[in-house]
């Protein structure tokens, strides 16, 4: 399908993967979408790389000091590379269009319905898109199609009246006569209000005129401010909108200037917001901002998990702005067509930019309908046949050339660590990106030379184009992305964890049984950390058990956030599990018990899987506890082990320094940089792939040992606590 994007300042129509279709989307295909002549004309005009690297300097010096500080050399340095290649940027938030197909979970909408779609990310200028249902409402009439692709930037004027509480006879200034603007000056015609509009392009005064402003000025008119007062008998609007797209500070300045003593002051658009203290404070003026669309913008469990809020309590949601916008347009009380000042076929989409930007069209719609030479169809993935017989999965080594990676899950921890450490090693090549994000992939992709770029794995093995998957997507695919793709014979390495529940466990491990010869491994790098290696080879002739005590301050993550939802399945399965494979390696033994205890937090902001301490029993005597809380300080180092055995003691701090106690002086040890195993591994992982029998890097026995206590802790500490005898 055809997509737009932006790439080092250039507007660039791109062949891609239709988008993934999950149990929450509806699936799209378009046939108008809205360029935004404020957000995307900015967003274009902002991205040459000129401005990319010279302005702003002590602000980046800041973030790169930051990221030197939190992922260390090499993952600065990745991040700098990345963004001297220079990103490539999706754009488009507003469209519509005809639903081809709906996720499992959706009810409101089918195939066949009209629609109007809205959301950065999500409603591109694209062929087809896929969108959370409560970003998209139905029209009643599909003559009104085109017209409908303004809805988004409708429901954003919409929501800048609600936000003004206009009653019936206010006299309110709208400041910024672009599309914004004039959606806004006839939204609070409708209302009943005396409108001014105020901007500097007389073609935009006279439109505004035209839609129902009583009176319009030159912002740039040094008269303005007295104008206005002679127009409200000196008392001053009753509240000024700033749908205006300015740097400056002057506008919101003079918007204080012109409104009455208790009046409102409503930012819609993007402004300066350097304030004067006396205007507000003199005349008590109301300074609110507008948040896009209405309640629901920016909450996950809104927009994207489709958890409507009750019509009661939140009258105006952003789908309720979006469905109010449209039903005025499809009766008419509202023009549109007179605002479409282009309609452009999506190859010539970048005239639209350049109009906007030098202010000859104050609004452009792109064409993708009749453009195509038949109308998408969904196209469901086909169920990749799954090996049955052991004899039908070969595991072949790559001896010759290199080893052809495909990554699936181009998110942060995979950009900023795992995969420049694979670019370096010998005779591996990132072959393949698989990122539901398509200008994430393409960008990554593109970045790393990579053959295919794909929205889904399964796409992957339709093609020879790897031979081993690294797995970096959200936890809770881990499992049947790695059962897939050794189903098909390919080498699996899986970014932490490896499960999330115990059928996951089951299924993987039934596998497994039957494929010893399986090349798996899970990122469990701590003990493949220098610091560690030198403590496994001391301790090796101790006759005592170990005790071993290991902190955790993790920093606190909000409730919002991905990995506490059941897609991260939470920290223990998601990062703890870390520090029980390391209880294993050091102590060499199976685990038979664990005691767990967690906070009973007072609030729900607080999460018992952040806070608790798990002691674990092992088959030779020794424990090993974790103390991992989220309410430290982060100027406190994040992980800190003491390890007690044979009247010896070894201390080490966060990776950086190694003391031992009982010890010759030469074990202690201090490091400016931190080592915590990920290139080893991988560096091991990738050497076995190479030889015609792999050994895997940790034993299946282990990472079952692993997958099956950090279960058990999660279960534990959701229940506040306990313990738990394990089966062998």
């Amino acid at each position: 399908m055809r997509q737009l994007f932006l790439q080092q300042g250039l507007i660039t129509l791109k062949e891609v993967c239709e988008p993934v279709l999950d149990d929450h989307l509806v699936m799209v295909a378009v046939h108008y979408s809205c360029i935004s002549p404020g957000t995307e004309s900015a967003t274009v005009s902002g991205s040459t790389k000129q401005n990319l690297f010279l302005t702003d300097i002590p602000i980046k010096i800041a973030k790169v000091l930051h990221s030197l500080a939190t992922h260390g050399m090499q993952g600065t340095k990745a991040l700098i590379r990345e963004r001297l290649q220079g990103n490539i940027q999706a754009l488009g938030y507003a469209c519509s269009g005809r639903v081809i197909a709906v996720g499992k979970k959706i009810t409101r909408f089918r195939a066949g319905d009209y629609v109007a779609c809205a959301g950065a990310g999500l409603a591109n200028h694209a062929d087809i898109v896929c969108v959370p249902e409560n970003l998209i409402v139905r029209l009643k009439d599909e003559t009104f199609l085109k017209q409908a692709s303004y809805t988004t930037l409708g429901a954003i004027a919409l929501q800048g009246v609600r936000r003004t509480q206009p009653q019936l006879g206010d006299v309110v200034a709208v400041v910024g006569l672009g599309l914004l603007g004039q959606l806004t000056v006839q939204l609070l015609r409708e209302n009943g209000c005396t409108v001014i509009g105020i901007d500097l392009v007389p073609e935009r005064l006279e439109l505004a005129k035209k839609f129902g402003a009583t009176y319009v000025f030159n912002g740039a008119d040094e008269m303005l401010s007295k104008e206005i007062a002679a127009l409200t008998a000196h008392h001053g609007v009753d509240a000024t909108l700033l749908t205006a797209a300015s740097k400056s500070d002057a506008l919101v300045q003079q918007a204080m200037e012109i409104t009455r003593k208790k009046g409102k002051v409503v930012v819609v658009g993007d402004v300066g917001l350097g304030l004067e203290r006396a205007p507000l404070y003199e005349k008590e003026i109301d300074f609110l901002i507008s948040c896009s669309y209405g309640p629901g913008r920016y909450d996950n469990q809104y927009e994207k998990r489709g958890v409507d809020y009750p019509y009661a309590y939140v009258r105006w949601t952003e789908n309720r702005n979006m469905q109010a916008f449209l039903t005025l347009v499809e009766n008419k009380k509202i023009d549109v067509d007179t605002l479409i000042s282009q309609t452009l076929p999506v190859q010539d989409a970048a005239q639209g930019y350049h109009l906007l930007q030098g202010k000859k069209a104050i609004g452009v719609v792109i064409d993708f309908a009749s453009t195509r030479e038949q109308e998408p169809t969904y196209r469901p993935a086909v169920a990749l046949a799954q090996p049955t017989q052991m004899s039908e999965i070969k595991f072949l080594p790559a001896a010759k050339g290199d080893v052809r990676v495909g990554v699936v899950g181009a998110g942060g921890f995979a950009k900023i660590k795992l995969m420049p450490i694979i670019a370096r090693l010998k005779e591996v090549k990132i072959n393949a990106v698989v990122e539901p994000h398509t200008a994430n992939s393409l960008s990554v992709g593109h970045l790393y030379d990579a053959q295919g770029v794909f929205s889904n794995h399964e796409a992957l093995f339709n093609e020879d184009l790897v031979d081993a998957l690294v797995i970096a997507s959200p936890h809770t695919f881990h499992a049947q992305q790695a059962l897939t793709a050794l189903s098909h014979g390919k080498a699996v390495f899986i970014e932490k964890p490896m499960v999330t529940n115990f059928e996951q466990l089951e299924q993987l491990f039934s596998f497994l049984k039957n494929h010893h010869q399986a090349p798996i491994c899970v990122d469990y790098n701590r003990s493949f950390a220098p610091f560690i290696k030198k403590i496994k080879r001391t301790i090796a002739q101790r006759t005592s058990p170990l005790v071993v005590h290991y902190r955790m301050n993790a920093g606190f993550i909000p409730k919002d956030h991905w990995i506490q939802t059941e897609v991260g399945a939470g920290r223990i399965i998601g990062e703890a599990c870390h520090i029980f494979d390391l209880f294993c390696y050091l102590t060499d033994a199976r685990p038979v018990a664990v005691s767990v205890e967690a906070i009973r937090p007072p609030n729900d902001d607080l999460f018992s899987t952040d806070n608790f301490s798990a002691q674990i029993s092992f088959a030779d005597g020794s424990i090993a506890t974790l103390l991992y809380t989220a309410l430290g300080h982060g100027g406190l180092s994040k992980e800190r082990m003491e390890l007690f055995y044979d009247s010896k003691a070894i201390v080490m701090d966060d990776y950086k320094t190694l003391c031992g106690y009982g010890l010759p002086q030469t074990f202690n040890e201090t490091t400016t940089n931190p080592d915590k195993g990920h290139e080893a591994l991988l560096r091991q992982f990738f050497s076995e792939l190479k030889k015609p029998q792999f050994t895997p890097p940790i034993s299946l026995e282990r990472l079952y040992d692993v997958a099956h206590i950090t279960l058990v802790i999660d279960q534990l500490a959701c229940a506040g606590g306990g313990t738990r005898e394990l089966k062998q």
